[in-house]
């Protein structure tokens, strides 16, 4: 499941300026494809070897922080926030802020640290916003105020999917 999951995700991008990424998104939430795909799950075998993961080195350091707000009124905001490096770009702004090196969540071409093949959809490009695994996640009862919560926070690249479903 989570192969499928980070195949169809690896054709993610900034919809912006990239139609065909809208048109994955949708794909990805249709229940008709959904039923495509659960057909090819099966527990005896693995997946085709064409379905291509992409794979993101894990790189060591606190990286991320994560912040969970929930107000009396039972409203419940999560945020997660990357640096992408222990010193994130290593520019701090006046009032003390670390800013992210958030270049390198894009895909660059011949030039990828993991020599994965780059996709289109998340080259670099003026303006454009680069893909991001960062999965602030938020569990509450589907009934009532009562209950127990749970806010979970990822951001080792392709392998944040894997650790939020594990929990």
């Amino acid at each position: 499941t989570l192969k499928i999951a980070l195949s169809l995700a690896s054709n993610l991008g900034d919809p912006s300026g990239d139609v065909s990424v809208t048109h994955t998104a949708e794909g990805m939430v249709s229940k008709s494809e959904a039923n495509s795909l659960r057909q090819l799950i099966n527990d005896s075998q693995s997946l085709p070897p064409d379905l291509r993961v992409p794979h993101s080195p894990l790189e060591s350091g606190t990286a991320a922080s994560q912040v969970l707000v929930m107000g009396p009124d039972d409203f419940i905001v999560a945020t997660v926030s990357s640096l992408n490096r222990p010193f994130g770009s290593g520019i701090v702004t006046p009032s003390g802020i670390l800013l992210n090196s958030q270049m390198l969540d894009f895909s660059w071409q011949n030039k990828t640290m993991n020599h994965s093949i780059s996709r289109p959809q998340n080259l670099v490009q003026p303006g454009k916003r680069p893909r991001s695994f960062l999965l602030p996640t938020i569990v509450r009862p589907s009934e009532g105020m009562c209950g127990t919560y749970l806010c979970l926070g990822a951001n080792n690249g392709d392998r944040a999917l894997s650790s939020i479903v594990q929990v």
